[in-house]
C-alpha cells in the first residue's frame, strides 16, 4: 500500500515523503505543487490531460488547482517521491511576485530536468526527514533552498506577476453551490472537516456535489 514515511509542516506548507505502490485517484491541491523521485523506480503522473514521467533526472511539476493523479506501474517496484506542497505567503516572503504560485500558470511545463543542485538538496532534505524528523530548522533551510533552485530553474521567476484569481476564466460555467464551495476551501480549508460537511454547506447530497464539482472543475 502506499504510505508517508515523513510529513513535514510549517509556514511553508507541506513536505511528504511517500512510499507509493499503487495509484492514486485524480484531484488536485490549493498549493503549487512539485514531486521528485527519491528512491525506487521510475514511474508517471497524469497531469492535466498529459502522462508525465517522473525519473531521477525529471521533475514532475504541478499548478494549484491543476488536476492530476498518481499512475503505478503494477510490473515495477514501489516507488519514494518527495512531495513539496508549498504555501504561496511562504514563497512571497522571498520575493513579493512568487505569491505568483498561487495561480494558474505559474509552471510552465508539467515536468522539467533536475539540475544536480536540485537532487543534491533533494536527497538532502529526504535524508534529513528519514535520520533526524525533528530538525526542523535544517529541513526548513534546506526547503528553502530546494524552492529557490526550483523557481530559478523551472519559471519565469523574473517576469511573474501578481497571481489572478483562482478559476476566474472558469467561473462562468460553475454551479453557483460549486463556486461557493471552492470560495469556502480557499478562504480557510482547516475549516472544512470533510466532504461531506461541505456538500451540507452548499445544500447539496455528497453524490449530487461530487457529480457538480467534477462537471464544473474536471476534478
Amino acid at each position: 500500500m502506499s504510505t508517508a514515511l515523513r510529513i513535514a509542516h510549517g509556514e511553508f506548507g507541506r513536505v511528504a515523503l511517500l512510499d507509493m505502490d499503487r495509484s492514486l485517484v485524480r484531484h488536485a491541491h490549493p498549493h503549487c505543487h512539485v514531486l521528485i523521485k527519491a528512491s525506487g523506480a521510475d514511474t508517471q503522473f497524469a497531469v492535466g490531460e498529459r502522462l508525465v514521467p517522473l525519473t531521477d533526472s525529471q521533475a514532475v511539476l504541478i499548478n494549484t488547482w491543476e488536476p492530476h493523479a498518481y499512475v503505478h506501474y503494477q510490473d515495477r517496484p514501489r516507488t519514494t517521491i518527495l512531495a513539496l506542497y508549498i504555501e504561496p505567503a511562504w514563497l512571497k516572503s522571498f520575493r513579493p511576485n512568487w505569491a505568483a504560485s498561487g495561480a494558474l500558470g505559474f509552471f510552465d511545463r508539467p515536468a522539467g530536468e533536475v539540475s544536480p543542485r536540485i537532487r543534491r538538496l533533494s536527497m538532502d532534505l529526504a535524508a534529513t526527514m528519514l535520520d533526524d524528523p525533528g530538525a526542523n530548522s535544517t529541513q526548513e533551510q534546506l526547503l528553502s533552498d530546494l524552492m529557490i533552485s526550483i523557481i530559478e530553474r523551472f519559471t519565469p521567476w523574473r517576469t511573474l506577476s501578481r497571481p489572478a484569481p483562482q478559476f476566474a476564466a472558469q467561473r462562468g460555467q460553475f454551479d453557483w453551490r460549486i463556486r461557493r464551495a471552492i470560495n469556502l476551501i480557499q478562504s480557510d480549508p482547516r475549516a472544512v472537516r470533510d466532504v461531506d460537511a461541505l456538500a451540507r454547506e452548499v445544500g447539496l447530497s455528497r453524490a449530487h456535489f461530487y457529480r457538480l464539482f467534477e462537471r464544473s472543475t474536471r476534478m
